[in-house]
């Protein structure tokens, strides 16, 4: 390696193998994040032997590593809905409680969903609609060939 005085640590790093591109360092990197906070939705996932604690929904980079320092390790990974999600494999059982820990201060369920009046009645009634239309449609068909036999 050759090393280069004044503009790089070493030649590999800023000159290509023509010498018409100069870089310097490695570069910056930008996190935008919006101004509506979300808070991270913790959950356990495991299948057999293998374990993994979930962080889902959040709108800062740092929030799970914040709140659980499990998050650590990993890095978290921004979604087409504009929220990160980080997922981290456990090791040890104190990682394991943390995260059972973590599930369970986060509100997963919500408020539980009640039932409508109106959107039964809704529902229904665009069930009689559809059913009517594919009669129509039906009736319709059966005219048009019939029409198209006699003749």
């Amino acid at each position: 390696m050759f090393h280069l005085a004044g503009l790089c640590r070493y030649i590999h790093d800023c000159v290509n193998g023509f010498g018409n591109k100069i870089l310097f360092g490695l570069g910056s990197k930008l996190n935008v994040e919006s101004e509506e906070v979300s808070k991270p939705t913790f959950y356990k996932l495991s299948d057999g032997d293998t374990s993994a604690c979930l962080a889902s929904g959040f709108s800062r980079i740092k929030a799970a590593k914040e709140q659980h320092a499990i998050f650590n390790r990993s890095t978290a990974v921004l979604t087409g809905d504009k929220l990160y999600n980080q997922l981290v494999l456990l090791t040890s059982e104190e990682e394991e409680e943390a995260c059972e820990e973590a599930e369970d201060d986060s509100d997963v369920c919500g408020e539980p969903v009640k039932p409508d009046g109106r959107v039964n009645l809704m529902s229904v009634t665009m069930l009689g609609l559809r059913l009517l239309f594919f009669k129509t449609v039906v009736f319709n068909v059966l005219m048009t060939l019939r029409l198209w036999i006699s003749q």
